[in-house]
C-alpha cells in the first residue's frame, strides 16, 4: 500500500464523513482539557466520537473507514 494510496483513501473517507452530516472542527483547548478527554476516551475511539459521547450522550455511528468495494476485497484475500 503505498502513502498515495492511504491518502487517497483518507480523502474519500472525509467525503464519506462529511456527507454523513459530519463537520470538521479546529480549536485551540487547555491542556488540561486534553488529559480529561484522553482519560475519557474507550479503547479505539478517536478524539472527536469522544467528544461527541461526553457532550451529547452518545455517539453517532460514522461511515466505515474502508469503502464496500475495498471491504469485499480484503474479504475476498482471506478466503
Amino acid at each position: 500500500m503505498s502513502t498515495n494510496d492511504n491518502a487517497r483513501r483518507l480523502a474519500a473517507y472525509r467525503r464519506r464523513l462529511e456527507d454523513a452530516g459530519f463537520k470538521r472542527v479546529s480549536a485551540y483547548v487547555s491542556s488540561d482539557l486534553i488529559i480529561y478527554v484522553q482519560s475519557q476516551k474507550e479503547r479505539g475511539e478517536c478524539m472527536g466520537r469522544t467528544l461527541e459521547r461526553l457532550l451529547l450522550g452518545t455517539a453517532k455511528v460514522r461511515p466505515t473507514y474502508y469503502s464496500d468495494e475495498e471491504i469485499a476485497q480484503r474479504e475476498a484475500r482471506r478466503e
